[in-house]
C-alpha cells in the first residue's frame, strides 16, 4: 500500500495527535498519579520550548523508588527521566520504528517534527494493534478473492482417490 512500508504518520492519524506530556519540574508523585489515572505506561518530558527532554516510564518510577525510597517525594521528572530517548519522524516506516523499539527495549517512542518538537507518541501496543488490523484486512481480501465467481474456490472440490 505504501512504498517502503507504512509511515508513522498513518498511525498517528489513526490514533490521533494528542500527547500527554509533563514538564521537567513535574513531581514524580504527580507523574505516577497521571500514569495510573490515564492508564498509560510512559510520558514524554518537554522543556519550556516544547522540545523533548526525556521520558518517564513506570520503570523509571520503580527504579527511583528502589534507589531513593520515601525521598522519591522530593524528586522531579528531571531527576528520573531517561535522557537518551530513541525518536521517530512522521515519515519513518513503522517496521523501522518497531525494530528501534525492540533494540532499545522501549515500549514508547516519541515522534518529532523537523524542528525537534514533539508531534506524537507511538507505543508498541499501537503498532501491534495496527499490524493485527492489517492482517485481518488482508485475510478478508484473500477470502473474498478466493470465493469470488470464477475464483479458485468456485471449482468444486474433488474427492481423494483411495
Amino acid at each position: 500500500k505504501y512504498p517502503g512500508g507504512t509511515p508513522v504518520l498513518h498511525l498517528l492519524n489513526y490514533k490521533g495527535p494528542a500527547v500527554i506530556t509533563v514538564g521537567v519540574e513535574e513531581p514524580v508523585t504527580a507523574i505516577a498519579r497521571l500514569l495510573a489515572e490515564r492508564h498509560i505506561g510512559a510520558v514524554p518530558v518537554v522543556d519550556a520550548a516544547g522540545h523533548l527532554a526525556g521520558m518517564v516510564s513506570e520503570r523509571s518510577i520503580v527504579d527511583a523508588l528502589a534507589h531513593h525510597g520515601a525521598q522519591i517525594e522530593g524528586l522531579t521528572a528531571r531527576d528520573i527521566m531517561t535522557r537518551e530517548v530513541p525518536t521517530a519522524t512522521r515519515s519513518e516506516d513503522i517496521h523501522s520504528v518497531a525494530r528501534k523499539m525492540t533494540r532499545r527495549h522501549s515500549r514508547h517512542m516519541p515522534v518529532l517534527d523537523g524542528s525537534g518538537h514533539l508531534v506524537g507518541l507511538v507505543s508498541i501496543g499501537d503498532i501491534v494493534r495496527m499490524r493485527l488490523e492489517e492482517a485481518e484486512s488482508l485475510a478478508r481480501e484473500m477470502r473474498a478473492y478466493v470465493m469470488q465467481e470464477g475464483g479458485h474456490a468456485s471449482v468444486p472440490p474433488q474427492p481423494f482417490a483411495s
